[in-house]
């Protein structure tokens, strides 16, 4: 799975045949043709892999509030040197690949909806606690987080100098919670 993930960054998603995948992976071709119909579900799996691996659903489901996802957020960007150019080459690959291919787009979205779905139930709690705006409905708010956290990450790694804390702390202002607005 690494192999083929890697060779996806590489070389771009059409460049990568199955010889090459067995040949970094140390294998025999016909190991790899044996656990996959093809390169393009070998290709689909690597990379659902890799992103697993990448941000693993337990750890984020094991963050307890907003807060935490948005230090998750600072600790990422601010550490620029730790964004794995790999990964990141990886992403944009599937991305587009996944234009073409619905089996991939359907993987990717169920995976995008699983963290979402993580990220409602956080806002979701936290709004009933009163930590969180709740003049919003938990799912839009979850979809702008997980937005801003990608939306971030790819413009600190093409802008060395972006005040990150500057956006994140506009980030917490707008989610703080507001004394509700008299009637009439």
């Amino acid at each position: 799975m690494a192999a083929a993930a890697e060779l996806i960054a590489e070389l771009g998603w059409g460049r990568v045949t199955t010889r090459t995948v067995a040949e970094r992976a140390g294998l025999p071709h016909g190991a790899v043709s044996y656990h996959f119909r093809g390169k393009q579900e070998l290709l689909i799996e690597a990379t659902m892999f890799a992103f697993a691996r990448a941000v693993p659903a337990d750890e984020f489901a094991a963050l307890p509030g907003v807060e935490d996802l948005i230090a998750l957020i600072s600790a990422e960007i601010a550490d620029r040197d730790r964004i794995d150019p790999l990964l990141s080459r990886l992403m944009f690959e599937a991305m587009r690949e996944a234009e073409r291919d619905p089996a991939l787009r359907e993987r990717m979205a169920a995976m995008l909806t699983q963290y979402r779905e993580l990220l409602i139930a956080t806002v979701r709690a936290e709004q009933e606690r009163g930590a969180v705006f709740a003049g919003a409905p938990a799912e839009a708010i979850a979809t702008l987080l997980g937005a801003v956290g990608d939306g971030l990450l790819l413009h600190a790694m093409l802008d060395p100098g972006l005040d990150v804390p500057a956006a994140l702390n506009a980030l917490r202002a707008l989610l703080a919670p507001r004394p509700p607005r008299p009637a009439g």
